[in-house]
C-alpha cells in the first residue's frame, strides 16, 4: 500500500503549525502542539523514546539545560542571545515511509517497525521531514545537525503532532539546507 499524498494545502498548513511551534519559545507551551499520546522515536538512541506528550516535554526541557520551573521570560532572553539556528521542512517521500528497525521502536512501545508502519496508515498520518541546525556549536565546533521526521494526524482540534521520529543527532554533515526552502 503506497504512502497516500495529501493534497498541497495539508503540507502547507503542517508547515505553518510547525514553524509556530519552533518559534513558541515556552518549552512547556510547545506540549501545546502534541496529541497527548504523541511518541517520539529516537534511532540514535533508542532509550530516549517517549509514549507520551508529557515525557517530550521533560525531554526538551533536559535538552534545553533549563528547568520545567523556569520563567518564560528568562527563555526567552537565552533564546535571543544563542546562535542562530536553521531548518527545512518538505513532505516525506514514499521511499522514506518507514521508522527504522524493530529495535528502535520498541522503547516507544511497539514490536515491530512494521506495527507502527500500520498504524501510521490506518489512522491518516501525514509526515514531514525537517533537518534543523545552528551555525556553529558552543565551543566554535561546527555545530550540531538533527535530522527529524514529524509525524502528524488530525484529531478534533485538528492537526496535531503524533509521533517524532529523531533519525540523526550529531555533528553538521554538509547535508544541511538540502532538503528544501532555508528557513530561520
Amino acid at each position: 500500500m503506497a504512502l497516500e499524498r495529501p493534497s498541497s494545502e495539508i503540507p502547507d498548513y503542517l508547515k505553518q503549525l510547525y514553524a509556530a511551534y519552533r518559534h513558541t519559545s515556552d518549552i512547556s507551551s510547545k506540549g501545546n502542539f502534541f496529541s497527548s499520546t504523541c511518541l517520539q522515536i529516537c534511532r540514535p538512541q533508542p532509550s530516549f523514546a517517549a509514549r507520551d506528550r508529557e515525557t517530550i516535554v521533560r525531554y526538551l526541557h533536559e535538552a534545553s539545560g533549563k528547568g520545567a520551573d523556569t520563567p518564560a521570560s528568562t527563555t526567552e532572553a537565552t533564546n535571543k542571545q544563542s546562535k542562530k539556528s536553521y531548518y527545512t521542512i518538505r513532505p516525506i517521500r514514499e521511499d522514506e515511509f518507514e521508522f527504522g528497525t524493530d529495535d528502535q521502536v520498541k522503547p516507544a512501545g511497539f514490536v515491530t517497525a512494521e506495527d507502527l508502519k500500520q498504524k501510521a496508515r490506518i489512522e491518516g498520518w501525514v509526515g514531514m521531514r525537517v533537518d534543523l541546525w545552528d551555525e556553529e556549536g558552543k565551543d566554535g565546533s561546527e555545530g550540531r545537525l538533527i535530522k527529524v521526521q514529524y509525524w502528524w494526524r488530525k484529531e478534533e482540534q485538528g492537526w496535531i503532532q503524533i509521533c517524532h521520529d529523531i533519525m540523526y543527532i550529531g555533528p553538521r554533515d554538509g547535508t544541511e539546507g538540502s532538503q528544501g526552502e532555508l528557513l530561520e
